[in-house]
């Protein structure tokens, strides 16, 4: 079935993009720049998404950064009472915006407070409990233990039926990278679908995984949101379904024995063959090849 992503307008002046009713995202401009483990520095599509509430105040979901156009346009909308951060990457720009909006409170995802000790977080979402301030809102369910090295806190707006992903599933423009980042994005399968560092990572709390998925398919949502693709949205509920389904294909159950020797096989595969070809590939991505053009360049 062919999927019908929504394209982000060519024309914006701040990045603000309405999904639905009260929910929007802000398309940043610019690439962040990331290098995963064992893997060489991407630049990353990016955005954050505003949710507004049923009191006129607005949660901002992974804040980029805050320019004054950005400003102009989010105070428009309602009074940002929320920032929130979905998992423990995407936190970079959260005390500019608690610089602006010194009344919002912050929400932390696991492992992130250690981490960011020059903010003063309101709370860690942790678990699948909704919080007060968005009951009957928003829901929540997280994708990990709680306390793994890859937790991710996944959102649903009940108004507009929207579920809103951040790291759990990617998706890239090819044509931006290197020919080298271009071979190790499909190597972690970068693309509509989760990276494979984030599935081993995932190695042993798979179960986990698996109810949160359900969660997740009993909202029946009718767009869906990641926070790196070269697209806005995807719109239906069928094909939200479906997305979902290609996208967490490596979840699928499988009996005792074949689940204990695959996981066996993940950790092994990690260790003795993506942990070192991965450490090559950025050895020769991030000195040996740029050395080599530099040279080539000066003759």
């Amino acid at each position: 079935m062919t999927q019908n992503f929504r394209p982000i307008p060519s024309e914006l002046k701040s990045g603000l993009i309405e999904v639905a009713s009260n929910i929007w995202t802000i398309e940043a401009k610019d690439y962040v720049h990331y290098r995963p483990p064992m893997q060489p520095r991407y630049p990353y599509t990016h955005r954050s998404v505003v949710i507004r509430l049923n009191d006129n105040s607005l949660l901002i979901l992974s804040p980029i950064q805050l320019t004054p156009d950005i400003r102009t346009e989010i105070n428009a909308l309602g009074v940002v009472k929320y920032l929130v951060s979905p998992n423990h990457l995407h936190h970079l720009y959260m005390g500019d915006w608690q610089q602006a909006y010194p009344k919002a409170k912050l929400y932390a995802s696991p492992r992130l407070v250690p981490k960011r000790k020059d903010l003063t977080f309101d709370k860690t979402l942790s678990t699948d409990t909704f919080e007060p301030e968005w009951i009957d809102q928003i829901e929540q369910c997280v994708f990990g233990s709680g306390n793994g090295w890859f937790d991710e806190i996944v959102f649903f707006h009940c108004e507009s039926h929207t579920v809103v992903f951040t790291d759990m599933i990617m998706d890239f423009e090819p044509t931006i990278f290197s020919p080298i980042s271009r071979m190790t994005t499909r190597w972690n399968q970068m693309y509509k679908n989760t990276p494979f560092g984030v599935q081993l990572a995932h190695t042993f709390d798979r179960v986990s995984l698996r109810d949160s998925l359900k969660t997740v398919r009993t909202w029946k949502p009718k767009h869906l949101i990641v926070a790196h693709s070269p697209w806005l949205c995807l719109d239906e509920e069928e094909q939200v379904a479906n997305f979902l389904d290609s996208a967490f294909n490596w979840l699928e159950p499988q009996p005792f024995i074949v689940e204990a020797i695959m996981t066996a096989t993940r950790f092994s595969m990690l260790l003795f063959i993506v942990l070192p070809i991965h450490a090559l590939i950025v050895l020769i991505a991030d000195l040996i090849y740029p050395r080599l053009m530099g040279q080539g360049g000066s003759k």
